[in-house]
């Protein structure tokens, strides 16, 4: 009778055991989540806090709205160090340091890219020449994680269809100049589009960040993967022209 008893104690002790160590691992695998989303909180606070700055929102207006130049050696001609120089190491390497993280997946896409995608995309449309310049010239990695991250920006900034080259009174070539606003734009469902990508009056360009060979069926990727590659996409006479990320 004893022997039963402890026999029994000792299973009860097992399963004790056991739970033990499963609440334990549940309760550590809680506390990581937590923790994980406490730190993006922190840093994607921080981003926001830099962007939104008075220096920096200063920088960037300077350089959508007053930059002197569109060609490197024009634009170091005007003076290493000054003003104009320090607002494109200022913006661009901000932009870069929050293509990082969020490339790294230190911070979640979802909770910076809608708030600042869109001015990520429309500096980058003011400073790529001089970036393409600056890389042959004289950094070659300059604002990589800036450029990868943009396919991002304007999935979280654009999500919705753009219109053809030709049919916005913005600047000509401009790929900011193709994007609509939101008011602007006939919303339609997949099987619609999947019509008329069918009947060629549509192009669907995959702009994810990376390669995905299961994409949608009739579906096109640039390359490069990046706003002058898409726009190489585009023929000119479609009805519709849409992004999609994964």
């Amino acid at each position: 009778m004893a022997l039963h008893n402890w026999q029994m104690i000792d299973a009860i002790a097992s399963v004790v055991s056991a739970s033990a160590i499963v609440a334990g691992t549940i309760f550590v695998i809680i506390e990581l989540r937590q923790a994980k989303t406490d730190r993006n909180f922190a840093i994607s606070s921080h981003l926001f806090e830099l962007w939104q700055s008075p220096e920096f929102q200063s920088d960037q207006l300077f350089l959508l709205h007053k930059l002197p130049a569109s060609d490197w050696q024009t634009f170091i001609g005007l003076g290493r160090g000054e003003d104009a120089e320090r607002a494109f190491h200022r913006v661009g390497g901000f932009y870069d340091r929050v293509g990082h993280l969020v490339l790294k997946k230190l911070i979640k896409q979802e909770d910076i890219l809608p708030t600042i995608g869109g001015d990520a995309v429309a500096v980058w449309t003011r400073i790529e020449p001089l970036v393409r310049e600056a890389r042959r010239n004289e950094n070659p990695f300059l604002f990589q994680n800036y450029e990868a991250v943009l396919p991002s920006c304007i999935e979280c900034y654009y999500p919705n269809l753009v219109r053809p080259p030709g049919n916005n009174s913005a600047g000509a070539g401009s790929p900011a100049a193709e994007i609509t606003d939101e008011q602007d734009v006939k919303r339609i469902e997949p099987s619609e589009l999947y019509e008329f990508v069918r009947a060629g009056t549509a192009t669907v360009i995959d702009v994810s960040a990376h390669d995905n060979s299961e994409r949608i069926e009739g579906a096109v990727r640039a390359t490069p993967n990046e706003v002058s590659g898409w726009l190489k996409l585009i023929k000119g006479n479609e009805a519709i022209i849409g992004l999609y990320c994964t």
